[in-house]
């Protein structure tokens, strides 16, 4: 059994023009249907329960009149950003994995969603990566019963936002080479504008990546409640133990430059931090 998540407490200001009234983008029709639709079909085909995250309360019956069947929750006040969604899609959830999209990216395949149900059995989190480091950390399967305790242990420390978190605070994640395993570069492009509905087929970056990355570090919940080393190299390392160095190398030796980045913006020196936005930037196409 599977929930399926559509991430979709953004406010689409990129989507808007100017001198018009605002619009939720995940109403906008794609091919004659709205956009959260095409996401929720997709989703179908690998869940057995819907869940829409929608952001502030006051969107919850706005969701509802739309997608009748699916459950939708506001954003947990504790965290916040998508990270907020997914953890209240995980109170909704009865199964052991839990695979989330974002409302925006109406071409990704259904054969990608089955490839990561698939490997959600074997690891804590699982997402696409492109040959350049970039992880698409928005679109994940999860273990259900991990996630909360992340997602838990993370409440407690406050301020966290990113969905890169759960990758991070997670033992065991699986990124799957997108562009070696034959899926097309356009799959994974956000509808951030209206123009991005048009225009030319999207392009893989360049990058070094020739295959699929495994992470595995041995620690449980227990280990980061007592802070014992085995947390060094992850989140937990980073933030409880003052360890950004190990965390740091841990994904530069495999490529995984995004979360490379995200581990230098939690370093208390400012020139580091400055390094890890150069990054995350740098991996953003244009």
């Amino acid at each position: 059994m599977v929930c399926g998540v559509i991430l979709s407490g953004g406010m689409s200001r990129r989507f808007q023009v100017s001198g018009e009234p605002w619009v939720d983008k995940a109403f906008y029709p794609v091919g004659g249907v709205p956009m959260i639709k095409v996401m929720a079909g997709k989703l179908s085909r690998v869940s057995s329960r819907l869940i829409v995250a929608s952001g502030h309360p006051s969107r919850v019956p706005v969701y509802q009149s739309l997608l009748g069947d699916a459950i939708v929750v506001s954003d947990d006040p504790e965290l916040s950003g998508p990270l907020a969604g997914i953890y209240s899609a995980l109170g909704q959830c009865r199964s052991n994995v839990l695979i989330a999209l974002p409302n925006d990216m109406p071409l990704v395949s259904e054969e990608l969603l089955e490839l990561m149900v698939s490997l959600a059995g074997e690891h804590d989190v699982v997402s696409p990566i492109l040959p350049n480091g970039l992880v698409e950390t928005t679109v994940l399967a999860v273990k259900v019963e991990t996630s909360k305790w992340v997602l838990e242990s993370l409440k407690n420390i406050g301020g966290r936002s990113r969905v890169a978190d759960l990758h991070r605070g997670a033992p065991r994640i699986y990124l799957i080479n997108v562009k070696s395993r034959g899926f097309e570069a356009r799959e994974f492009k956000n509808i951030n504008k209206r123009e991005d509905l048009e225009g030319e087929p999207s392009e893989y970056p360049e990058g070094p990546l020739d295959g699929d990355v495994r992470i595995t570090r041995d620690y449980s919940l227990e280990d980061v409640r007592e802070k014992t080393s085995k947390i060094i190299g992850s989140l937990w390392g980073t933030l409880l133990l003052g360890r950004l160095k190990e965390e740091l190398h841990t994904y530069l030796e495999k490529g995984v430059y995004m979360l490379a980045g995200y581990t230098l913006l939690d370093s208390p020196n400012k020139y580091e931090r400055a390094l890890g936005r150069k990054i995350i930037e740098s991996l953003k196409p244009e």
